[in-house]
């Protein structure tokens, strides 16, 4: 019973992990990037200098647009330099969406702010994948540094650069901070889809060594991220802090560089969010959370993306000053700049409005309007040709303690504050001890550049800190721009929902709300227990209802133990589109998630009701195990055919009989299982883990999963090899003579060993030693077969040994499963050419 419980579990498992990549590679989202355009040919003016001779085939460029090149020797520069590096086998070309946006920006500039974009030709170097490339690649990263800074020789002020690495570009980019004396030119620099804290795959030691060696270098100059079992970076005052990733020593080098990383999401398959973050980064986000960006971008598009290469020029622009003599520079204040990176890239500050005179505003072309109501909205189609003053006030509502305030296309001019109402002399309201709220609204994606904008206050704590305060205003100045706005106060004991993660093995729809009430805005809801990066929950957000047109719901995602991963999504149609929850980041080990639970906040249309509801989805669950831990395969399938090899020998050296060699023998096992399980079981208690590190140890899950499709591959792929060599045995067997016949390497082997293993140690010290043992392996085994083939091929006994070797074959037919038409071709292979005689005579064929 076991047995066969256990075959039906590995069946199950391979399906749902083949079946896992599949879906992964198909089922993307769908890219929502704006293209970059040039309105001028780009132009890239390459530098010269005495250092190309030592790196023949790399080169720096210069970014320009126009139809007449530059020459950069020439040509006087006062814009504040930024060097671009591209990644893994990415192009120095690259830069031109970026560099394009900072020439367009420039020219409708009227402060004289722009900036100068260089680029490095690595001559599309794969160097994610061989180590040897990444050192050269830095020192040529830091020769470029110095010849740039050359360029700007007739100013004081420039002496930073602001360095933007692609991929694998971010990584060398943050190596040049091994060294004091590079890093003190460095202002900023800004990692774009890197692998930026470990490699992806290791697949030389070299790799491992340069990764350690940043790591070790840099540790000694900067804190590093260190999370606690409380850590909680979804609270309201968390936003706004770094990560506290100073520099250990006041004076050091490194204290004034500021490190930005920014990840692509869920679109980036080469790149997985959890490798985009630097333990020395001081802000991190994820594309789906940097303000007016809000979507995912994949490894390619996240350079040429226009919503995001806006970001990233506006910050750089913010932080740019000019002297006297018209140079641009970055400026050196490192508070500054990193209240400009929070502003761009986690939380802007935009809805920090100007302050209003109310007393003063309130009493010319003003209209007060005070309404008890939980639920209302108000709005301006046509805009509004005076002041609209909406009081509400705070002790009407004893049990409903939340306010929510959604305003659509809030302009400068508009404010949010609290105050004591009092009514004058005239009957008409006035405002005392007036303190700004504004602070609390907040963006939220949009559609049809609609801005919407949202303000959650707690009216007790507004009623315990202000204890005079009556009301809560929304003032609307006057304006021709439509206008809406909706109020829900609201209990949050209903609209706080807290779940578990379902087991695997529920699949049926769990209904959180039946039924939402009409002019609902808000829900959040709390998930426990998802705490790994595969597991997947399907949230489906369903409309009953509507009084009017079905507009989008937003939903905002916030991982309390991974800072910068807020994900906001648009759902478009709620009725078709559903929000998958899951995690990039594993929850430290020891981490108290009961008490800083996954958020969701749900941002619904007023106009309508809905159904929410969840169930476990086991399809976008394979596809994470199978995009995270496709590289294990490898290793579990050489595992497997290893286990399976040591099966049949061991059966081959009990058995006294043929049977024993039966190909399928050792196949259908399932015993390495228990091994797996064990190992995984041993492993978190024997395995020493960094203290740094975040990531909890994996469960058991996936190493079944891939486990199982190694021994279903290792079936599938043995049999597909025999059946291929029986079938078309005589065509092998002509094609590996006529390699013997044309080989040149095989009398030399055969005849000059030691040439021969000289020419294979030269082979491994030129490319690698892989390739110099599978070039062995091959030549040794068709040595083997020459060895063999003579022989039986002129001797004047092949037919005898051919004969016995039928009689064996024919004895054992009754014990073999092959059907007639299989083992016909089997004896024609057996006896070939020589024993067709003797087969004709049999009747056989």
């Amino acid at each position: 019973m076991l047995k066969h419980f256990l075959v039906v579990i590995i069946a199950i498992a391979a399906f749902g992990f083949l079946y896992g990549i599949y879906n992964y590679n198909v089922e993307i989202e769908s890219n929502a990037c704006q293209m970059t355009y040039m309105f001028a040919p780009p132009q890239f003016s390459r530098i010269n200098f005495d250092a190309n001779a030592k790196f023949p085939h790399y080169g720096l460029y210069y970014y320009n647009e126009g139809r007449m090149p530059i020459d950069v020797h020439t040509t006087e520069f006062k814009g504040a330099p930024v060097i671009f590096v591209p990644g893994n086998g990415g192009s120095y070309k690259q830069v031109r969406s970026m560099a394009s946006v900072a020439l367009t920006k420039a020219r409708d500039s009227a402060t004289g702010i722009h900036l100068d974009y260089y680029t490095i030709d690595y001559n599309e170097e794969l160097s994610a994948l061989y180590g040897d490339y990444l050192e050269r690649q830095t020192l040529f990263l830091k020769t470029c540094m110095k010849i740039v800074l050359k360029l700007y020789k007739n100013t004081e002020h420039v002496g930073k650069i602001v360095l933007i690495g692609h991929s694998m570009g971010a990584v060398i980019s943050q190596a040049v901070l091994r060294d004091p004396e590079f890093a003190e030119y460095i202002n900023t620099i800004i990692s774009i889809s890197s692998p930026i804290n470990k490699p992806i795959l290791i697949l030389d030691e070299k790799i491992d060594t340069f990764y350690k060696s940043i790591n070790k270098n840099v540790s000694v100059c900067r804190s590093s991220l260190k999370l606690n079992k409380n850590s909680n970076f979804c609270c309201a005052t968390c936003n706004r802090l770094l990560l506290s990733n100073h520099t250990n020593h006041v004076g050091h080098y490194l204290k004034n560089v500021l490190l930005i990383t920014i990840g692509g999401g869920n679109r980036d398959l080469l790149v997985p969010p959890a490798f985009t973050m630097s333990k020395f980064s001081d802000i991190h986000a994820m594309t789906m959370s940097i303000p007016k960006v809000w979507l995912s971008c994949d490894h390619l598009s996240v350079v040429w993306c226009l919503q995001l290469v806006q970001v990233i020029n506006r910050y750089m622009f913010d932080i740019s000053a000019s002297d006297k003599q018209t140079f641009v520079y970055f400026i050196k204040d490192r508070r500054r700049r990193e209240q400009t990176a929070l502003n761009h890239f986690v939380k802007s500050n935009e809805m920090q409005l100007k302050e209003i005179d109310i007393e003063q505003e309130g009493k010319h072309n003003s209209v007060w309007r005070e309404d008890t109501l939980k639920v209302f909205s108000k709005a301006f189609k046509e805009g509004s040709r005076s002041n609209f003053i909406q009081l509400i006030p705070l002790r009407k509502h004893k049990k409903h303690t939340k306010l929510y305030i959604d305003v659509t296309q809030l302009e400068f001019g508009d404010f949010l504050f609290g105050c004591t109402v009092k009514p004058n002399v005239n009957e008409n309201l006035f405002c005392q001890n007036k303190v700004s709220l504004s602070h609390h609204f907040q963006l939220l994606p949009s559609m049809k550049n609609k801005m919407r904008s949202v303000a959650i206050l707690d009216i007790n704590n507004l009623k315990n800190t202000y204890v005079n305060w009556t009301h809560v205003g929304l003032f609307a100045r006057a304006s021709r721009k439509p206008k809406l706005y909706n109020i829900d106060i609201h209990n949050p004991a209903e609209r706080n929902i807290v779940f578990k993660l379902p087991r695997w093995s529920t699949f049926q729809k769990i209904i959180l709300v039946n039924e939402t009430k009409q002019g609902t805005l808000y829900y959040k809801l709390s998930i426990l227990g998802v705490e790994e990066t595969f597991p997947t929950i399907e949230l489906r957000i369903v409309p009953l209802s509507c009084m009017g047109d079905l507009n989008s719901i937003i939903i905002k995602m916030c991982i309390p133990w991974a800072p910068g991963f807020t994900k906001y999504q648009i759902i478009r149609d709620p009725s078709a589109e559903v929000f998958y929850v899951n995690v990039p980041v594993s929850s430290p080990i020891g981490y108290n998630s009961s008490m800083n639970p996954i958020s969701l906040e749900i941002y619904l249309d007023p106009l309508c009701r809905y159904q929410i509801s969840y169930k476990f989805s086991i399809v976008t669950t394979m596809s994470r195990v199978a995009q995270q831990f496709l590289h294990w395969l490898p290793s579990h399938l050489t595992a497997v055919i290893l286990i399976i090899l040591k099966n049949q020998i061991s059966q081959l050296h009990e058995e006294s009989s043929t049977k024993g060699v039966r190909p399928y023998y050792g196949y259908f096992q399932y015993a390495s299982l228990y091994l797996i399980t064990g190992c995984r079981v041993l492993s978190k208690f024997l395995t020493q883990r960094d203290g740094n590190e975040s990531g909890r140890g994996l469960s058991i899950y996936p190493a079944v999963i891939i486990h199982s499709t190694a021994i279903v591959l290792s079936i599938l792929l043995v049999f597909s090899v025999w059946t291929i060599v029986i079938l078309n045995a005589y065509g092998l067997s002509k094609l590996i003579n006529w390699f013997l016949l044309k080989s040149v390497l095989l009398p030399i082997a055969d005849t000059f060993p030691i040439l021969f293993a000289a020419f294979m140690i030269s082979l491994a010290i030129k490319t690698c030693g892989a390739v110099a043992l599978t070039v062995t392996c091959v030549l040794y085994l068709l040595l083997h077969y020459k060895s063999w083939i003579g022989p039986i091929s002129t001797s004047n006994c092949s037919r005898h040994i051919f004969l016995k070797c039928f009689m064996a074959f024919e004895s054992a037919e009754e014990n073999l499963f092959f059907p007639n038409w299989l083992q016909n071709r089997i004896v024609t292979y057996l006896y070939g050419r020589c024993s067709l005689h003797y087969l004709l005579s049999r009747g056989i064929v």
